[in-house]
């Protein structure tokens, strides 16, 4: 393909782009005058490149530009409180509520159990080693190292998962087949009794479920809990549950 149609079919390629690429490549030199942007050829290295080579060189970058800007179907939105329907279709507003996360997938629910193969502390609800939907130790006083819960009997899709407190995101990536979203939140000024707390968010939109780690305890001990985390997968849940609410709370807490 000549390089004019490879830019037709690509929309077109700003010229400057192409200078850049040429000067990053080494073929193109600047201008000795700063007061102008022109670009002469450097002959002796131009023999190895061509305008393909050069816009194959753009291709590339636009790419690498576009691969960061990744979609993920976890998206942490801001807010200051927020208003709802909790179960049997109350109207409520969370006032505390600063951070609310969303969970987008159209595929199927899938039953699934975990099992916790490490733990920094022995749980005061479940048992440690056993696969199970639910694990806990709720400590004492303003700490709760960690919870683990699943979340696949209510629809995720069109709840928003409220935080009270502000949230600072630390990572959103892909891992081991989950898209992983860990978060800090900090509590001050609400009525919780813990300050801080962080949270490893694993949803996994293929098979539609979301596995979900908090505590009070440092997020590099959450971190190591979902690396040593063990999935079972189940069959497709016919019926969900009907929580009628769009509105739900992911805070830890005792109970």
């Amino acid at each position: 393909m000549k390089g004019e149609h490879l830019l037709s079919a690509l929309g077109g390629i700003d010229d400057e782009l192409i200078a850049d690429a040429g000067r990053r490549l080494g073929c193109l030199r600047a201008s000795s005058s700063p007061e102008t942007e022109e670009v002469s050829m450097d002959t002796k290295k131009a023999k190895r490149f061509s305008k393909t080579t050069l816009i194959a060189a753009v291709i590339a970058a636009a790419m690498a530009i576009t691969a960061l800007a990744t979609y993920y179907a976890t998206t942490v939105h801001r807010t200051d409180g927020l208003a709802g329907t909790w179960g049997g279709n109350q109207r409520v507003y969370f006032e505390d509520a600063r951070t609310y996360v969303t969970f987008e997938s159209s595929a199927p629910r899938h039953e699934y159990l975990f099992k916790a193969n490490w733990l920094p502390s022995p749980p005061s609800w479940g048992e440690a080693g056993e696969f199970t939907d639910y694990l806990a130790d709720e400590g004492h006083g303003a700490l709760l190292p960690y919870e683990i819960n699943s979340y696949n009997r209510t629809d995720l899709q069109g709840i928003r998962y409220c935080f009270d407190g502000e949230a600072e995101v630390l990572r959103q990536d892909m891992w081991n087949g989950f898209e992983r979203t860990e978060l800090v939140i900090d509590y001050t000024g609400t009525h919780h009794s813990y300050t801080k707390a962080g949270y490893v968010l694993l949803f996994q939109p293929e098979d539609n479920y979301l596995v979900f780690i908090g505590g009070t305890s440092p997020i590099e001990l959450l971190e190591k809990i979902a690396e040593n985390l063990e999935i079972q997968l189940g069959p497709v849940i016919e019926t969900l549950y009907d929580s009628g609410s769009d509105i739900a709370m992911l805070d830890i807490g005792r109970g």
